[in-house]
């Protein structure tokens, strides 16, 4: 009898924990599904709709877009961090062409206006042999590059492999000597929890606005505006898609040892107050690289040139100006 009551107590409890476990496994699926269909209504643009007004080249497989300005014969390529893209250089690209420089910014694959490709490699490996054929196709022999956050960890990259088309390498609160996500972690990102997330930061107009807010020193920077200038790019059909596959990208490379390899110019600008790359990489940087600058932007938080462009720009300016190669007149 006593043997009897055990062995139903243990039914009971394997019932229950089963049921548990079927109800959590439905609620999931079930609100994947909600998720899922609010990213189909959100993902509105076309990708072929937005190519009329802008400008792209064919590179690995992908229309990248790209902004160019000015006529110098001094050459610098902005490169965005993760989540942006060209526009956030928009004050300096501007700026940059007033001074006399050959500007340009891309949308590295799957970002900004760029397109977005399923099942594509989006690793920092990829991106940075985009940068370089980018600079290839457009006959661009030495530029100097600077690259924010993700985009100055890409930068880094290239440079590594062409080291030869670097005049100088500017490096805005930049990525690159922290730790990258271990393996199992991606793994276990399938499509449905990368849909999950990507509804609930990006799709989810309040949570990004909270969560692009901590990137500025002054929270009321991200303005409605601001925020929807981030957002435009996350509207393009299959942006979901790219992000799946960007996520778990594998983006594993020794920096430090790049670092210690450098041979030319290089300033380092860093936001004072920059909540999601402590300015202590920034004091890392520099004491790595041999003969770097760090200029150090009061009153802004990790995008420090789009909201202190003025100092930033100041700054790059200054720099260029001591280390640009002598322009030999035709």
């Amino acid at each position: 009898m006593r043997d009897f009551k055990k062995n139903k107590k243990k039914k009971i409890a394997i019932i229950t924990v089963f049921s548990i476990v079927g109800l959590l496994v439905i609620a999931f699926f079930a609100y994947w599904g909600f998720a899922a269909r609010k990213i189909d209504l959100f993902e509105s643009s076309d990708f072929k709709s937005i190519q009329t007004n802008r400008d792209f080249i064919k590179l690995r497989e992908a229309e990248i877009h790209y902004v160019e300005k000015g006529d110098g014969q001094r050459t610098i390529i902005f490169v965005h961090g993760l989540g942006g893209g060209a526009f956030t250089f928009d004050s300096n690209i501007d700026e940059m062409a007033k001074q006399g420089f050959k500007v340009y910014a891309i949308d590295l694959k799957g970002f900004g206006y760029s397109q977005k490709v399923a099942g594509s490699d989006y690793s920092h490996i990829e991106q940075a042999k985009i940068l370089l054929d980018f600079m290839e196709k457009k006959g661009i022999q030495k530029a100097t590059v600077a690259g924010h956050s993700m985009g100055g960890r890409i930068a880094l990259i290239a440079y590594d492999m062409k080291p030869q088309n670097f005049d100088n390498i500017i490096l805005i609160d930049s990525a690159g000597l922290e730790s990258n996500s271990p393996a199992f972690y991606r793994l276990l990102l399938n499509r449905q929890i990368a849909d999950i997330l990507y509804y609930n930061l990006l799709v989810n107009e309040k949570n990004f606005s909270k969560f692009l807010s901590s990137a500025f020193y002054s929270k009321d920077f991200a303005s409605r505006e601001v925020v929807n200038l981030y957002l435009e790019a996350f509207k393009i059909k299959n942006a979901d898609k790219a992000f799946n596959f960007l996520i778990k990208a594998d983006n594993n490379y020794d920096i430090a040892s790049v670092l210690k390899k450098i041979n030319i110019p290089v300033l380092i600008v860093w936001g004072r107050y920059d909540s999601w790359i402590s300015i202590e990489s920034a004091y890392k940087f520099n004491s790595i690289i041999n003969g770097s600058e760090l200029a150090v932007i009061d009153n802004a938080g990790h995008v420090s040139m789009q909201e202190q462009p003025e100092a930033v720009n100041k700054k790059i300016i200054e720099f260029l100006d001591k280390n640009s190669p002598a322009i030999i007149p035709n």
